[in-house]
């Protein structure tokens, strides 16, 4: 993104702002299994930037429901992904993101190597692969390599806030290239290539 916007840390606040709220059916005890969780997640994302125009940019967002139910988890490497694409006159690209959903809750051994286990797969598709910790304070992100790397809690790991998180996607140091979508029709093709049973497309284009 250029800098000359300023519209980065507006629009990843912004972004933070709904992820939070989502967060609140997690206090209240509305929410129990990760796909409910994402699923609330991403809706509260696509509603907030639908609409939203900051710093001369125009924000919008479309989601992709969860297209693994009745399926196999297996089959199944990352909750969701995350595509980002601006368009401006000086700037231009295309990218995104693999994500893993882990709730943040009582968990032993077993729930570790199965998490490493998907994480492992999303890797084999993309370097550009986190894993999204749902917890009643809020959201951390921590990057997938770390989780199969290590042998302790992910919740021992650096993290990331959603916000910073979605600054340094949005700035490009966070996305692959690979993972990328013009249509909602590409972008469910994505899904199918990378085995992502959600996603959620953010644009960004000038404003008129």
């Amino acid at each position: 993104m250029i800098t000359g916007y300023h519209a980065v840390r507006k629009a990843a606040q912004h972004i933070a702002g709904a992820i939070d709220r989502s967060v609140d059916s997690l206090r209240e005890g509305r929410v129990e299994h990760e796909p409910a969780m994402t699923d609330r997640m991403l809706g509260a994302i696509e509603e907030s930037l639908n609409g939203y125009k900051k710093k001369g940019i125009q924000w919008s967002a479309k989601t992709l429901t969860d297209r693994g139910r009745g399926s196999q988890e297996s089959r199944y490497g990352a909750d969701f992904m995350g595509v980002l694409n601006i368009t401006l006159p000086e700037f231009v690209v295309s990218k995104g993101f693999l994500a893993q959903a882990k709730l943040i809750r009582n968990s032993n051994s077993g729930d570790l190597k199965k998490l490493k286990q998907q994480c492992k797969k999303m890797l084999d598709l993309s370097p550009d692969s986190f894993v999204f910790l749902y917890g009643q304070d809020g959201v951390r992100v921590v990057p997938a390599i770390s989780v199969v790397a290590a042998k302790v809690d992910p919740l021992l790991l650096y993290s990331r806030s959603a916000q910073r998180f979605f600054e340094e996607h949005f700035e490009c140091f966070i996305g692959d290239g690979n993972i990328q979508s013009a249509t909602p029709t590409t972008l469910d093709s994505m899904c199918e290539r990378f085995e992502a049973r959600s996603a959620i497309e953010i644009r960004a284009v000038l404003a008129d």
